[in-house]
């Protein structure tokens, strides 16, 4: 979209938001305007004219939308999911890569589990390290494979205040100028490129993963 110079996205996201927000407030701001002077203009004048009451109807038109556009995107917010998924939120279930710190301690654990958890090694073959010498090699990453309950969001930090946070920053200024991009865009983490809630932690525990 315009607003925003592009597809509505996780970087742009944040100020797609701002962007509703201020245009809301625009146009409250001329309902309210616009309302007013079409009832002094009545009172003075004792009739209404057709073009002032389809420029408040427009305003009022707007109004509406925005404010529509803007509790749906907060809601989404408040949630931490996309459009797509908040489709099927309730039914949808969750298949997570966790990376194993400690493989051989993670093995040792699960040699006396009735259902030993999935595990897939990554990159499948040894690739050349690019941090280390031209005949070096870079050991593959062993991950356990997770699965959610139906419904169960992994990316829920766990409040809506600190799921809004990550999408809108986390101080006043990050909240109303359209300066810094979300926290959620920044995916410098080992762990997983979004920040990981309750749930995941549970499912950690539940596999015996944390205490590697």
């Amino acid at each position: 979209m315009r607003s925003v110079g592009g597809v509505i996205s996780e970087i742009s996201f944040k100020f797609f938001i701002q962007f509703l927000f201020y245009t809301f407030l625009f146009t409250t701001f001329n309902v309210v305007v616009l309302s007013i002077f079409v009832a002094e203009h009545r009172k003075n004048s004792g009739y209404l004219e057709v073009q002032w009451l389809v420029a408040l109807a427009l305003c009022g038109l707007f109004f509406f939308f925005s404010l529509g556009m803007l509790a749906s995107s907060l809601h989404l917010a408040w949630l931490n999911i996309s459009t797509i998924e908040s489709l099927t939120r309730h039914t949808k279930v969750w298949t997570l890569a966790i990376l194993i710190p400690r493989p051989k301690d993670f093995h040792e654990s699960q040699a006396n589990r009735d259902n030993p958890i999935p595990v897939v090694i990554y990159p499948s073959t040894v690739m050349p390290s690019s941090s280390s010498s031209s005949s070096g090699t870079a050991p593959p990453r062993e991950f356990a494979i997770l699965s959610t309950e139906p419904g169960e969001n992994p990316f829920d930090i766990g409040t809506p205040l600190e799921n809004l946070k990550e999408i809108m920053g986390y101080s006043l200024f990050d909240w109303l100028l359209p300066i810094k991009p979300s926290p959620c865009a920044d995916h410098s983490r080992q762990e997983s490129a979004y920040r990981f809630g309750p749930v995941v932690q549970r499912l950690k525990r539940k596999a015996g993963l944390e205490s590697f």
